[in-house]
């Protein structure tokens, strides 16, 4: 098996919320509202903006007035890029670059969080390149996605693998002819090397520690 590239998800494999993410929202809006309702709505505006489709700052805004919100705009951004990015996948990522394995971002996301995560998380520095669905027009679980990236990339899909927490994309990268696997970002950097290590993926993470299995080839 050759693995020429690796594509990773954000949410859920390399990036969480913040733990003070909700208090964020509740000081915004209010104690004595619904908080659940009000995230909802905000979620349910933000699909058409996966894919470019729509302005999701436009659309906060409509939301943050409709509640009646005694936070401001710039406040409801700051608890919406609220992330925290997991170090030690983070230098994991770094070992298997300069170990001659391209990294890739490949995630679902709005434009202005895109661009938080692309500049201010570092994420621009940390991939060989990023792949947002807003930028692609279309999101995953939709295999036009992962073709979308083939193309931009000019690689076979057998030499690609993808890695997220969610079956439904998995799936459909295996449906383009991705190899595919699961991993959740509470599993941790050793079982994500493992989980590597699978595909004939072998390095030692920073602070390593030596993984047997087969090595990469390329």
């Amino acid at each position: 098996m050759s693995i020429d590239a690796i594509l990773f998800d954000a949410d859920g494999v390399i990036q969480k919320p913040s733990k003070e993410r909700r208090r964020a929202w509740r000081d915004l809006l209010g104690s004595d509202r619904n908080l659940d309702k009000f995230l909802a709505d905000i979620f349910e505006a933000e699909p058409p903006a996966l894919e470019g489709q729509s302005n999701f700052i436009e659309a906060l805004s409509d939301i943050l007035s409709r509640w009646k919100c005694r936070g401001t705009l710039t406040d409801a951004l700051a608890a919406w890029t609220m992330i925290e990015v997991d170090a030690e996948i983070a230098g994991t990522i770094r070992t298997l670059r300069r170990s001659g394995v391209r990294c890739y971002l490949a995630t679902n996301q709005e434009s202005h969080r895109a661009c938080y995560m692309s500049s201010t998380l570092g994420y621009r520095d940390l991939f060989d390149e990023q792949f947002y669905s807003c930028r692609l027009g279309v999101m995953k679980p939709a295999v036009a996605y992962f073709y979308a990236i083939l193309k931009e990339l000019d690689v076979r899909p057998r030499n690609v693998l993808f890695l997220d927490d969610h079956l439904a994309n998995i799936d459909s990268a295996r449906e383009t002819g991705l190899h595919a696997t699961e991993f959740r970002l509470e599993a941790g950097p050793d079982q994500l090397m493992r989980s590597l290590g699978e595909f004939g993926i072998l390095c030692n993470r920073e602070h390593g520690f030596p993984l047997s299995g087969p090595r990469l080839t390329t």
